[in-house]
């Protein structure tokens, strides 16, 4: 299964190369379906990938972190508190290279107040959390739409970046999030049986050695990076970082050595797969916001998981 998986992936990397707008036979190429495939083609689809891989990240630890099989960047309200500095930071005329700092800081500011306000007793309550991430998306969602309202010369692209996609690809970008990520999965990796760890009781993991707040806030500024660096370069993309880690438990366990790999793996599978279909779906040339894929995926998707596994979300 997880050399299918491999295999898969490849392939779905090399399709979505050579389709879109112009079709490329990669046997017979001009020069300009060269450039096409070189400049425009490869850095979207290794974009695309990488921004899946941290996104499905993401969820996998927000999960496992807050022991909550509902919680991803968009539930928890990081992905709109880093959507709300973001778009802040657009309308107020930021540089480019300020984006993504205004976007961590907020989304990390976001899951702050989230977490703290689902803390009863000393522990985590899930349904708490669901709550408090609703009110998040609520109060950014204001405050995005008084943006629009009030900085009409940024309307056009704060309105197309909240659709979210890869609008603005260049291997710069590419460099910089493949580097984030690497740093952050290895950051995860060694810390992998700690992290196992955190699915016992705080009680429980603490005798064992795990000094549970201090790896709980590190896991979550460092989830919460690779939410606020995907969505200032993106937009919102959601519902990647709340399935994929449940497809990865289900198929290869919950044991995080495996978790991480195989949710970064799926969720760059999934975002790979649906950037292309957002290409080539629409005739003409036309191309559709890849956030409007992953919406109507999720949710067919998080649907079927309320109806035939309503009890097993978490242990698969």
């Amino acid at each position: 299964m997880k050399h299918w998986l491999w295999v898969l992936f490849i392939v779905v990397l090399c399709v979505s190369c050579l389709v879109g707008a112009t079709a490329i036979n990669p046997l017979q190429m001009s020069p300009v379906e060269r450039n096409i495939l070189l400049d425009l083609r490869v850095p979207r689809v290794l974009f695309s990938a990488v921004i899946g891989a941290m996104l499905g990240l993401s969820g996998s630890v927000y999960q496992l972190t807050l022991k909550n099989p509902l919680a991803d960047s968009f539930t928890t309200g990081a992905a709109s508190s880093a959507a709300l500095g973001a778009i802040l930071a657009i309308a107020l005329g930021a540089p480019s290279a300020l984006v993504p700092v205004f976007a961590l800081a907020t989304g990390i500011a976001g899951l702050t107040l989230v977490y703290r306000l689902s803390i009863t007793a000393g522990f985590i309550n899930p349904v708490t959390m669901i709550l408090a991430g609703i009110v998040m998306n609520i109060v950014a969602s204001a405050v995005i739409s008084f943006s629009k309202y009030y900085f009409e010369e940024s309307i056009s692209s704060i309105v197309f970046w909240l659709m979210g996609g890869f609008f603005i690809v260049g291997w710069g970008r590419l460099t910089v999030c493949s580097v984030v990520f690497l740093l952050i999965y290895l950051f995860f990796r060694q810390r992998a049986l700690q992290l196992n760890l955190l699915a016992l009781d705080e009680y429980s993991a603490q005798t064992m050695g795990v000094d549970v707040h201090r790896l709980r806030s590190l896991a979550f500024v460092a989830a919460t990076l690779l939410v606020g660096i995907a969505v200032s370069y993106t937009g919102i993309i959601g519902f990647v970082g709340l399935i994929v880690p449940h497809i990865a438990r289900s198929l290869f366990g919950s044991d995080m050595r495996r978790n991480l790999l195989y949710s970064s793996l799926l969720g760059a599978l999934l975002l790979v797969s649906a950037d292309t279909v957002a290409r080539v779906i629409i005739p003409g040339g036309a191309e559709l916001p890849v956030g409007i894929i992953t919406a109507l995926l999720g949710g067919i998707f998080f649907l079927y998981l309320l109806q035939t596994r309503r009890e097993r979300f978490w242990h698969g």
